[in-house]
């Protein structure tokens, strides 16, 4: 079984970057739970959400997951209450490298921020950068095609998939592991 945390702020699109990846993982075959976290609910608060993937067997577990195998930090601001598995995966949303810290995580970094501006998703406030964020962990994470992904954006958004399937692909083109 894998774990998958994605953490962020309300109005970074979170809860439905969590939806999107667990109904990507869904037709890609994996027995899925999706579990949003909303907090207070309101823009700028901090906001989660969860999936819980095994390709192999039912999920039974019903609690909270808290050392997920892979994370994905939509806001950097809160990667200090970003807990993760010791040899696990992080994607970052951050405009260039930082010094690396000693872990034995994988960790990747990618500015989604930078990717949604320049095809006008969201504002300059508040960047929608969830979709360019899980191109970015396609990629990284090996564990879905891309076909599948755009697949899926088509199915759930209609004639707004173009744009952010442009976003992934960007992401997934531009990641960089730090």
């Amino acid at each position: 079984m894998k774990e998958i945390g994605l953490h962020g702020r309300g109005g970074q699109g979170v809860v439905m970057a969590g939806e999107l990846l667990a109904n990507i993982y869904f037709k890609e075959g994996y027995q899925v739970q999706f579990m949003p976290s909303y907090g207070a609910e309101r823009r700028g608060s901090p906001s989660n959400a969860y999936v819980r993937i095994d390709k192999e067997r039912k999920i039974l577990n019903r609690y909270s997951i808290k050392t997920p195998d892979a994370v994905i930090v939509f806001n950097i601001t809160l990667l200090n209450n970003v807990v993760l598995k010791e040899d696990g995966l992080a994607l970052l949303n951050l405009p260039a490298k930082i010094e690396k810290r000693p872990s034995r995580a994988r960790i990747f970094f990618v500015d989604a921020n930078a990717i949604a501006l320049k095809l006008n998703l969201g504002t300059a406030a508040m960047p929608l950068i969830n979709t360019a964020l899980l191109g970015a962990y396609c990629k990284v994470s090996g564990d879905f095609s891309f076909d599948t992904l755009k697949a899926v954006y088509e199915e759930k958004m209609g004639k707004r998939a173009d744009l952010n399937i442009q976003a992934a692909l960007a992401a997934y083109e531009s990641v960089r592991e730090l």
